[in-house]
């Protein structure tokens, strides 16, 4: 799958042995960012990488999440997409986004961007009745893509997020809802 966001802008399914050398080198690169956020970052190789874009392909496939890979001017700077999708009771489809960017990346606008084609995509193509982000409340720049992109903040959880050194922190919940849908927020979760 790729969506074209722009002539700079791409978003696509991982290819695993090309993909998984040049992401893992970006982490290793920019792991002292990365880990402040993201517990795998410290246990990153190129190994481990390409099996988790190989599980990622296959998780796919049956559709319990879609992951891109967020191709700046042709080349990887990062990933987005969808990590879980949820049916609600009700019968309304929910999906979460994650997210992260190579600090080469940040600053341009690419994350906000990326985030708002996979929204589109999500309620146009997958029928989706709302996303929600779930962030580190002291991770601005996380809060910051979330806010940008016309989610709202909804609740915050405390101890939600555990990080790569074991401790706990709150975690910002953001909604946002699909455009025409009517579905109301006690029945996202």
């Amino acid at each position: 799958m790729e969506l074209i966001v722009n002539d700079e802008l791409t978003l696509r399914t991982p290819k695993p042995e090309t993909d998984g050398p040049r992401l893992a080198a970006i982490i290793a690169k920019d792991r002292e960012t990365l880990q402040q956020w993201l517990p795998w970052v410290p246990t990153n190789t190129t190994a481990s990488e390409i099996s988790f874009l190989q599980e990622l392909v296959t998780q796919a496939q049956q559709h319990r999440s879609l992951q891109l890979i967020i191709l700046w001017h042709d080349e990887p700077v990062g990933m987005v997409g969808f990590n879980r999708y949820d049916q609600l009771d009700s019968g309304q489809q929910n999906a979460e986004i994650g997210y992260w960017l190579a600090n080469q990346a940040v600053g341009h606008g690419i994350m906000h961007q990326a985030v708002l084609a996979l929204c589109q995509y999500g309620f146009s193509d997958l029928q989706l009745d709302a996303i929600t982000i779930v962030v580190a409340v002291l991770n601005q720049r996380s809060n910051h893509v979330a806010q940008r992109a016309g989610f709202q903040l909804d609740h915050v959880v405390p101890n939600q997020i555990t990080l790569y050194d074991g401790s706990q922190v709150d975690a910002n919940y953001w909604l946002k809802f699909k455009p025409d849908g009517q579905l109301a927020q006690s029945q996202a979760y």
